[in-house]
This record gives structure tokens, sequence and C-alpha cells, in this order.
């Protein structure tokens, strides 16, 4: 499926907005601020469409800390980045980019269920 230019997204998005005279909501500026950090670490080589392992690692570092911190193989990095590039050019798109973000989420949300049964068993 071909999707538009994350750029163009985030205008669209931007537009909409203004034109409806409206605060964003919580889930539009989430949606806006993964778009903007992932084009942040992406135009650092040039390319603003995909992330090199360079940039990937630099974004995991600043933007993932905790995440990558928990990490205990060092090749972390690069088991990622083999994970993420499903189309194997050596580089992250931002679709590719998103599926560690839903990932990582889908797990925040699976901590955040257990932690919630073990408060209600509690009670």
């Amino acid at each position: 499926m071909l999707l538009p230019h994350p750029v163009l997204l985030v205008s669209l998005l931007c537009l909409c907005i203004l034109l409806s005279a409206a605060m964003p909501s919580q889930l539009e500026r989430s949606m806006e601020s993964l778009i903007t950090v992932f084009h942040r670490y992406a135009d650092k080589d040039g390319d603003c469409n995909t992330l090199s392992k360079k940039e990937l690692k630099e974004l995991m570092q600043t933007e993932l800390d905790s995440f990558l911190k928990s990490q205990k193989d060092p090749a972390a990095i690069d088991k990622i980045m083999k994970d993420l590039d499903q189309n194997g050019d050596g580089k992250v798109s931002f679709e590719e980019f998103v599926s560690l973000v839903v990932g990582l989420s889908i797990a925040c949300e699976q901590i955040y269920q257990l932690h919630t049964q073990k408060v209600a068993a509690k009670k």
C-alpha cells in the first residue's frame, strides 16, 4: 500500500486542525510527534525518508533510552535494525519504524494490564 509522504501527512493534519479552529487532540499530537521525531533523525544524512543504522541508534539512545538500557545484548541495535528492515535495503523507512513503536506500545500495554490485574487482586 502506497502511503503519502509523512511530512505531507503532518501538513495535512496541521491544515485540518487550523481549518477546524480546534485544538489538536492528544492522539493527533502523538501522531505528529512520532512523525516529527522520525524526521528529526532521518534528516541527518540527507535522506529524509529513511533512518540509517547510525540514525536509528542515535534515535533510540535519545528517544528510547530506557528500553535500550534494559536490553542485555550489546548487539541489540543490530538485531533491531535487522528486524525492522523488512525490505533488506539497510535502511528503516517510516513504515518500518512505526512497527517498532507499535511493538513497544503493545508490550507496555501488556505490562500495564498485568499491573492492573495485580492491583485489583490485592483489593
